[in-house]
């Protein structure tokens, strides 16, 4: 509703907002929250305990609290405020974070025979109790003071709750303590809350954060020794909890010891004066560790989750009637694939017989989706259905997580997971930190330089110019009434309203075989040509993106009054206008930084955008100088990669590896004929009859003669007819008794210009397969096979 309303109205909506950072004062509606009960599935909803409060709280609050926390956490992360460690709510980091930085240090104490010993901690309402102010009092040891100080004071204080059932509203109630439930800025504030909950803990033992879940780790041969330094750091955590008005459930916080002994030492470790829990299976941030790490109990709960998907697809689809392919692969994908790839490249180091068990599940999904029946090949099946096999997914997902970890600071503790140590040399193991390294060597990425995965800029955001864009040309270009747009009315508007204004045309190019880029910048009034080969593999948003940082660049040398650069990308545009952009963050802020000093200077700079190919001059020399640059013996500006477009190089090169292994396979021969190429999934027909029929005659695997025969169903599985093996081949193109239905089938193909009959034209995914996919069918019910396949 906000997106949508009118300019008056959004500023009216922005002046309240400067009136309240102003002032420091929150409407009262906007601390008052409208609690409601969901009921938790499973449990007894005559206890109130059993259910879960879902705070109502005002969208312009949320709205501003968005605004604010951003500011927020730019000043936070630019002067790396948070702790290394705490990986919770932060851009650019994740669960796995934490979880391999254990790994690793329990598999090196068992390469070292060692022993290693966590605590886990729980907080017992970690969000409702925790205290505001001394929430407050570390703002002001962070010097975060002034106006945002204020805004989160008063924001935090004399809030009140009401809880609605149905209709009936419940009597008002002050709120104490926490920060506000269902608010944007409660886990930004709970971090810096929380984030020196390990600052007194000695540097030999490893730590752990995500928001309000911690672990403590230590690992060593001498077990009395590993025992008092896991006692001391839990007194010490004890003992900030004190302080700062936490409380730990001595109940959910649990020990457990990792260690590949047949007898498990028993721990005695104690908080509050009671014993903690000594567990033999810890969840830890969604994955299940045992004491010996070889995840069988993860594994077994992916596949029990598995089943139950699989379970829920086989209601939804048989043979002839139900869900397309497509919704039961999605359904496949949301339900079973999510949970096989979280975690993946953690417990891609169990042994084969748990990996088997994912390929299983991941079999079993598949044949569903596509109707093959049990006998059909897995490889096949993954072709059919353009899903790679396992062990090539989990090496795909491991190299885009080692690619986000190389844009990030050296401080990442994951960082140190990867470097060299004499545990990798000593002792081959599959594990992350053993592995990773050496498969980014062999795909050809470990020495490209990588942009920051989390971009900062020197000026603060918020300082930034808002930058003029029209986009006019590209509303009359797809205005359905008044679409007729030509190069003559894009010249005459150009110069029409920018006649007194210095043009400069920008464009950017991408040879898609070689990968080489270039980027160039003409302008006419000058006849100034820059032209620049750009790094390679780069995608062309960021060649377009550098093209307009060149055109800035020479504005702030030159320092024309007023200019105008013209693009052919609506992309750069917009994220010029949000500020924000998913693929190259880090050069739109060098772009905003151009653009800020610009006007600092008193110069004004427009933005056009200019449709490609149509014959506008200055469009087309940028893009002819682009194209020149392309052809330049060297690179003339060296730019580091994106990790998006690096995960363009790794997917490119995973795909190799998945076409390597189905080229030189044994299995699925009848298919490999049909489909030599991976990673082109064949075109839906959306009826479930049709796309099992089809699919069962492109593996080969259906119900002929010869496939009866694999499954003991048949004695020779020859054909009833002619006395040869009874094969998808041999009905559709060998065998004598279907002739007469075969010549028909030619001649209705030979009227679609096809006169090659072969199995890859019959059951290939070409353009006109549909039209093919109808004759076949014909051919099938006049043989009366169609049952039978």
């Amino acid at each position: 509703m906000v997106k949508h309303l009118s300019e008056t109205s959004l500023n009216i909506i922005l002046s309240l907002f400067n009136k309240v950072w102003e002032s420091g004062k929150l409407p009262a509606d906007w601390k008052h929250g409208i609690i409601v009960p969901i009921a938790k599935p499973g449990k007894d909803h005559t206890q109130p305990n059993n259910y879960r409060p879902i705070a109502l709280t005002s969208n312009l609050c949320k709205l501003m609290e968005r605004m604010v926390m951003s500011r927020l956490v730019h000043i936070i992360e630019k002067k790396n405020l948070f702790s290394p460690y705490q990986s919770g709510f932060r851009k650019g980091r994740s669960t796995m974070d934490s979880v391999l930085c254990l790994e690793a240090e329990i598999r090196k104490a068992q390469v070292n025979k060692e022993v290693l010993v966590g605590v886990f901690f729980d907080v017992e309402k970690a969000y409702d109790m925790m205290w505001k102010e001394g929430l407050l009092i570390k703002l002001e040891r962070m010097e975060i003071k002034g106006r945002m100080y204020n805004w989160i004071k008063n924001f935090l204080f004399k809030r009140t709750i009401q809880v609605r059932v149905g209709s009936a509203l419940s009597q008002i109630y002050p709120v104490e303590n926490g920060t506000p439930q269902g608010s944007v800025s409660s886990p930004v504030l709970f971090n810096l809350m929380i984030d020196d909950i390990f600052t007194q803990i000695d540097m030999g033992i490893g730590r752990s954060l995500y928001a309000d879940d911690g672990a403590l780790w230590k690992r060593g041969r001498n077990m009395g020794h590993v025992e008092k330094c896991m006692q001391n750091a839990v007194k010490k955590v004890e003992n900030w909890a004190s302080e700062w008005g936490f409380c730990f459930s001595v109940a959910k916080t649990q020990v457990i010891c990792f260690t590949k002994r047949k007898i498990n030492p028993i721990m005695n470790i104690k908080m509050y004066g009671q014993k903690l829990e000594q567990v033999s299976v810890i969840r830890f941030l969604g994955m299940w560790m045992d004491s010996k790490l070889d995840f069988r109990i993860h594994i077994q709960k992916i596949v029990d989750k598995g089943k139950k998907a699989i379970n829920v697809m086989r209601c939804l689809a048989g043979v002839e009637w139900g869900a397309c392919r497509q919704s039961l692969k999605r359904i496949y994908c949301a339900l079973i694939r999510a949970n096989i790839d979280y975690g993946s490249m953690v417990y891609s180091s169990a042994s084969k017989t748990q990996l088997l068990k994912i390929e299983a599940i991941q079999s079993q999904a598949l044949r569903i989706c596509c109707g093959a029946i049990r006998s059909s090949p897995i490889a096949a099946v993954q072709v059919e259905m353009d899903e790679m096999p396992q062990e090539i997914r989990r090496l795909k997902l491991k190299m885009r997580y080692w690619i986000n970890i190389k844009g990030h600071l050296d401080s990442h503790p994951v960082k140190k997971v990867l470097k060299d140590c004499w545990e990798y040399e000593y002792k081959k193991l599959s594990s992350f930190g053993w592995t990773a390294n050496e498969e980014a060597q062999n795909m050809g990425i470990s020495d490209i330089n990588i942009a920051p995965s989390v971009a900062t800029s020197a000026i603060p955001p918020w300082l930034f110019p808002m930058p003029v864009v029209d986009i006019q040309l590209y509303e009359e270009k797809h205005n359905q009434e008044r679409s007729m747009l030509t190069n003559i009315a894009v010249q005459q508007y150009i110069e029409q309203t920018y006649y007194s204004i210095l043009q400069i045309y920008t464009d950017g190019s991408k040879d898609p075989e070689s990968g080489i880029t270039a980027a160039a910048v003409y302008i006419p009034q000058f006849k100034v040509k820059i032209s620049k080969r750009i790094s390679d593999h780069i995608s062309v948003y960021t060649t377009e993106t550098i093209a307009i940082f060149l055109a800035l660049q020479w504005i702030e040398e030159v320092q024309p009054i007023r200019s105008v650069i013209c693009t052919d990308s609506l992309s750069v545009l917009n994220s010029l206008l949000s500020g924000i952009s998913t693929a190259r963050q880090d050069i739109i802020f060098e772009v905003m930084q151009s653009l800020f000093r610009i006007r600092q200077s008193g110069l004004m700079v427009n933005f056009l955008w200019v449709p490609s190919h149509m014959g506008v001059e200055g469009n087309e020399e940028a893009d002819h100088l682009a194209k020149q640059a392309l052809r330049h013996a060297q690179i003339d500006i060296k730019v580091s990669m994106s990790k998006a477009e690096v995960k363009g190089l790794i997917a490119n090169e995973i795909r190799k590896k998945w076409q390597k292994e189905w080229d030189s396979g044994t299995k699925g021969r009848h298919f490999h004929h049909v489909q030599e190429k991976v990673g082109q999934e064949r075109r839906k027909f959306g009826n479930r009859k049709e796309d099992v029929l089809m699919s069962r005659m492109r593996i080969g695997h259906c119900l002929l003669n010869q496939c009866l025969y694999r499954m003991g169903k048949h004695e020779t599985g020859k054909c009833d007819k002619c006395g040869h093996a009874e094969s998808v081949e041999h009905v559709l193109i060998e065998c004598v008794a279907y002739e007469g239905a075969r010549f028909q089938l030619i001649q209705a193909l030979g009227s679609f210009g096809i006169n090659n009959l072969s199995l890859q034209v019959l059951l290939g995914n070409s353009p006109k397969q549909s039209r093919i996919f109808h004759e076949l069918i014909i051919f099938l019910k006049e043989t009366r096979l169609i049952n039978r396949i």
